[in-house]
């Protein structure tokens, strides 16, 4: 199934662990995620990890490990305070093979989706890698956010298997207690059906023939993250 959202937020969760893959992949699917299904908000989640797709030029490689996006609509407040609750309470346990603090971001959008053509034509999105480009968005951010969605976002959605982009900043929710908040200005984040190399090929042939010029308040080199999913998509009860 394919969400629809009033006001699209995110949470990212970035965690690193010791042990057996196989064990921590189990505990997410079967206990961790399903604890959170009933927040408010919750959509849906998804687990990923860093694709071995090759960095473009200009970008500086991030990797934060184990990527889970936990995705809502509306404020992430509501979510916030319940996993709060849940952790205080010990009715959410963390196991010892997570090591801590964890990586955490919650994010709020400054731009409304931007869709492809493809995306709808989607059944699922249980196969949707990510690309995380991260920049620095300036105060008066007018000429920036212009050139993003009106000429770079189009240019990269026309790519192979690209169907949605979003940016967003961080949001004003408190970051969740124990976790490390990484220093986040500005995230694009592109979504693709499939593999991520065939994009990367048309990003890269774009920046080389010139049909793809970043303008000079765009400061290189910009952050990047190739993601793989390594789960399904789990939509929340009632997500429709």
């Amino acid at each position: 199934m394919i969400p629809a959202f009033r006001d699209r937020t995110l949470f990212f969760a970035f965690s690193t662990f010791t042990g057996e893959r196989a064990t921590f992949d189990r505990w997410y699917d079967e206990e961790h995620i399903p604890q959170v299904m009933d927040s408010l908000g919750m959509v849906g989640a998804q687990r990923f990890v860093v694709a071995d797709t090759k960095p473009l030029s200009g970008t500086e490689p991030i990797d934060y490990g184990h990527a889970a996006l936990y995705e809502l609509d509306g404020s992430p407040a509501g979510f916030r305070e319940e996993v709060k609750r849940m952790l205080m309470s010990g009715d959410m346990v963390l196991p010892d093979f997570m090591i801590q603090p964890f990586k955490a971001l919650f994010l709020e959008p400054v731009s409304e989706p931007h869709h492809s053509e493809r995306f709808g034509k989607l059944e699922d999105l249980d196969d949707r890698h990510l690309w995380l480009v991260f920049s620095d968005r300036p105060e008066d951010s007018a000429e920036y956010d212009k050139w993003y969605d009106e000429e770079h976002i189009p240019q990269v959605l026309s790519a192979p298997g690209f169907v949605r982009a979003q940016r967003f900043v961080t949001s004003s929710v408190k970051p969740l207690p124990g976790v490390v908040t990484p220093e986040v200005s500005h995230l694009a984040i592109y979504e693709t059906s499939g593999d991520l190399g065939p994009m990367r090929e048309d990003v890269k042939r774009q920046l080389i023939s010139g049909d793809m010029i970043l303008p000079d308040f765009m400061k290189l080199p910009f952050g990047s993250m190739f993601l793989r999913p390594v789960s399904p998509f789990f939509p929340a009860k009632g997500t429709k």
